[in-house]
């Protein structure tokens, strides 16, 4: 009987434990889990400017989804299309009462290209893009240049410069230019000053006399001595931004020394000096080297000195004009001499020095 009574116990006790437990489950349930983000995509992961990417995700067990950036609330799946300017890194979030799990997706975004094909009438105009020489000549398609707004120019010879600063490049696509050119028409000038003119001879036989207001000037050497001729032109007359097509220094020998041609030389000054006061003791700097030579025979005539880089430097700005000085080649042993009227000389007015150019303006 007894034992019987401790069966009886036994199967209480294990009665009496299960059901607590069925009671206790049946009171709190299985604890909640945090929700699972299955898949959060970008495609594709890299645009470029003005392209889209497709944003895609999977989430299961949240009670609420959102994706930063300017997405905001989503379902648990979907897609939507964004269309960042700039690299940006896209964040889902998840939340359920366990709490909140995240994920991202970076969109990179690249510099978007297109191209522009340039042509003109006529053809062969060098191409300059934003200011700078692209080296190459019309026609040409400019490949890979970013989207935006540009600058194009073209210059070609003896035509006046083409230019558009608004050229628009898409994404992908090309922009056509075929501007025709406009013929530059060549003007002339002839700078001859007269008594306003700036020009003096320098002789080592008196190295202090100053002959800046004389009639004449010479170029050459004798046996005693060495003669030189400064001349400078202002160039007020023509405009700075001219294409200087040809340049001719012009003096007209009216004598001379001696019967031998010889070389004259053109050196360009490098310093600055008056008329007033340039002796050959007073002279101003030059360079070593003559920017051109002129063979001087003894005949009496104009004789001249092609000098078009020099001027267009001149007018340009590369090099500051402070005129030019004409020297014997060989100042030791020619023995002869050119004499030069300079613009003092009032005989005749048509003999003063000259300057004459033509050019056109771009």
């Amino acid at each position: 009987m007894k034992s019987q009574k401790i069966n009886y116990f036994k199967y209480f006790s294990l009665f009496f434990a299960i059901a607590v437990l069925v009671f206790v489950a049946g009171c709190s349930g299985t604890p909640p889990a945090v929700p699972i983000i299955n898949s959060f995509l970008a495609n594709p992961l890299t645009i470029t400017v003005g392209d889209s990417s497709a944003l895609s995700w999977s989430v299961t067990d949240a009670t609420s989804v959102t994706i930063d950036n300017g997405v905001g609330s989503v379902a648990l799946t979907g897609t939507t299309t964004v269309s960042p300017t700039t690299t940006t890194t896209y964040t889902l979030t998840a939340t359920n009462s366990a709490g909140s799990v995240t994920g991202s997706v970076i969109v990179a975004v690249g510099a978007a290209f297109g191209s522009i094909d340039i042509n003109s009438n006529p053809v062969g105009a060098k191409v300059y893009l934003d200011g700078v020489d692209t080296g190459q000549v019309t026609p040409i398609i400019l490949t890979n240049k970013e989207v935006g707004v540009h600058s194009v120019k073209l210059d070609k010879f003896h035509y006046s410069i083409w230019e558009d600063t608004t050229v628009t490049v898409n994404a992908n696509q090309t922009t056509y230019l075929n501007p025709p050119l406009t013929y530059a028409a060549t003007q002339y000038v002839t700078l001859q000053p007269g008594a306003a003119g700036i020009d003096s001879g320098v002789s080592s036989v008196g190295p202090d006399t100053k002959w800046g207001n004389y009639p004449y000037s010479d170029v050459g050497n004798s046996a005693t001595s060495v003669y030189r001729t400064y001349i400078k032109f202002g160039l007020g007359t023509v405009p700075a931004t001219a294409v200087v097509l040809d340049a001719d220094l012009m003096l007209y020998r009216y004598g001379g020394s001696g019967t031998d041609s010889f070389m004259v030389g053109l050196h360009q000054v490098t310093s600055a000096w008056d008329e007033g006061t340039i002796t050959w003791n007073i002279q101003p700097t030059c360079s070593a080297d003559a920017e051109i030579t002129s063979n001087i025979t003894a005949t009496i005539a104009w004789k001249y000195w092609d000098i078009d880089s020099l001027v267009q430097a001149w007018l340009d700005g590369s090099i500051t004009n402070y005129g030019v000085v004409l020297r014997d080649t060989d100042e030791a042993s020619v023995n002869t001499i050119a004499w030069f009227w300079t613009s003092d000389y009032t005989s005749d007015t048509s003999k003063f020095p000259k300057l004459v150019i033509s050019y056109y303006i771009p």
